[in-house]
């Protein structure tokens, strides 16, 4: 394998860094997503709620696919495996985080977090567990806004793995990806409000005067 895994890492951070969720929008509908959004955040939902639901799906697509392929041709051809797939696995994560090509200010990465898990398939299945845990929490125990639900989602699988995933690299690496998602997260908050809701009923709520209230 050789240093082969340095090149799929520099491969996976400059695909990552394609930042198609501001570009795209940028061009075909002459908005800058950052501006508006509520958390001024360049990804994929944003997209789909503020530029419609093509122009979203397919910036989503491209922000899964920009992670998952890099990855998936590392494992599946590149033959990386074991401690290597630890720098290989976050670093279009990484790379969508602290884009280049927008002074390092990039987005949230949930997207190419599902796409690098998505990448890792052919030597682990943590993208299920995470894929459960995202439905579980987005039409069961439904939280919002849905970048709240994608942490209390990844924290869900993260512990999980613990249990079920026998590759201790692909554990660190989601790890990492979770902590790369949850920091992005805090850094650019939503605006809005947070919710809680079980069935019908709306367990908590917090305004945006940052209080919460039973209802």
């Amino acid at each position: 394998m050789g240093i082969g895994w340095i090149f799929f890492t520099v491969l996976g951070f400059l695909s990552g860094s394609v930042m198609y969720s501001y570009l795209i929008p940028k061009k075909v509908c002459g908005i800058d997503i950052r501006k508006v959004s509520p958390d001024s955040n360049p990804g994929g939902i944003n997209v789909f709620r503020e530029a419609g639901h093509g122009i979203g799906l397919t910036c989503i697509a491209l922000d899964v696919l920009k992670a998952a392929l890099p990855v998936f041709v590392a494992v599946r051809f590149g033959g990386i495996r074991g401690i290597q797939l630890l720098p290989v696995t976050i670093a279009p994560v990484l790379g969508h985080a602290f884009s280049p090509f927008l002074k390092f200010h990039g987005g949230k990465s949930i997207a190419c977090a599902f796409g690098a898990l998505l990448g890792l398939w052919p030597v682990s299945k943590m993208l299920v567990l995470l894929i459960i845990s995202a439905v579980f929490f987005h039409f069961f125990v439904i939280i919002r806004p849905d970048s709240l639900c994608i942490c209390v989602s990844m924290s869900f699988s993260l512990l999980a793995t613990l249990f079920w995933e026998p590759s201790l690299p692909a554990r660190f690496a989601l790890l990492m990806i979770v902590a790369i998602v949850f920091f992005k997260t805090a850094r650019n908050p939503n605006r809005g409000e947070y919710s809680i809701t079980i069935g019908n009923h709306v367990f908590c709520r917090k305004s945006r005067e940052n209080k919460f209230r039973r209802e």
